[in-house]
């Protein structure tokens, strides 16, 4: 491929360091790293680092924006831990999708965002912003580009995972308008069923447990990667699959899969 693809290590069993093995082992020359793989690794993020492996971003700062009392304070010094392990991993880029709490406070959900650019900044780190199909706000890709659109902060841009959109029955339209450089990442996967969008839960199973290997389901995968490819985006690619199936497996089967997969779309 002509620029970075990556594997999300959820799909991936075993210990940190055996699943970026594996990653590497079947093509990938990135991986979307959890903290939690980091902190179950012995060595810590300075071993990983040692690995030859490129982090795309870490994962994964929730509901920071609009939260509520104190817990604004927490999410605050939250995001300065994981801008000091990002750093420690040689990793420029964290995740913070769009928050998920019902009482969130929405008047405050533009200063957040205005704060986390600059605290950022301040590192020379950049924010993922994922509009995810549960947030209580921001949960499509065009609500959430709105927002950046109007804060219009250069180092927070958008994640494009195809379950998020496709889930409540959204398509490769959505894209439209969007500049390429204002992606940061496409993540590509697949479902077996339409769920409803109305029903969350069903949702949050869904993404959680069941997600596919692209070409594997419903999802029109080729809209989406012919509009990127139209819009002339060069960013980041790679596989996003929760599935506790395919988790069960060794390491080293699955991540072959995955790179199958996401070849037979972005070659």
């Amino acid at each position: 491929m002509t620029q970075p693809a990556f594997l999300n290590l959820v799909l991936l069993s075993g210990e940190t360091e055996e699943k970026l093995q594996a990653a590497r082992e079947a093509g990938f020359d990135q991986v979307e790293i959890w903290r939690e793989d980091v902190e179950a690794c012995h060595g810590g993020p300075a071993r990983l680092a040692q690995l030859g492996t490129g982090f795309t971003n870490l994962q994964v700062l929730r509901d920071f924006t609009g939260a509520p009392g104190d817990l604004r304070l927490q999410k605050r010094e939250e995001l300065r831990q994981f801008i000091q392990m990002a750093q420690a991993l040689g990793c420029d880029t964290i995740q913070a999708p769009a928050t998920t709490r019902e009482d969130c406070i929405t008047d405050q959900i533009d200063d957040d965002l205005r704060w986390l650019a600059s605290e950022a900044a301040r590192f020379n780190m950049r924010i993922m912003y994922e509009p995810m199909a549960w947030c209580s706000v921001d949960n499509t890709l065009p609500k959430a580009w709105e927002r950046l659109q109007r804060l219009d902060q250069p180092n927070i841009g958008l994640v494009v995972d195809l379950f998020h959109i496709s889930a409540l029955g959204g398509d490769a339209s959505q894209l439209e308008g969007i500049p390429a450089d204002r992606i940061y990442e496409v993540q590509l996967c697949d479902m077996a069923v339409q769920p409803s969008p109305q029903d969350k839960q069903a949702i949050m199973d869904l993404a959680k447990h069941q997600r596919l290997l692209p070409g594997a389901g419903i999802i029109d995968v080729a809209s989406f990667v012919d509009k990127l490819k139209s819009a002339g985006y060069r960013g980041p690619v790679g596989i996003e699959v929760f599935n506790d199936e395919l988790k069960r497996l060794p390491p080293r089967e699955v991540a072959p899969l995955a790179w199958a997969a996401l070849r037979r779309f972005w070659p």
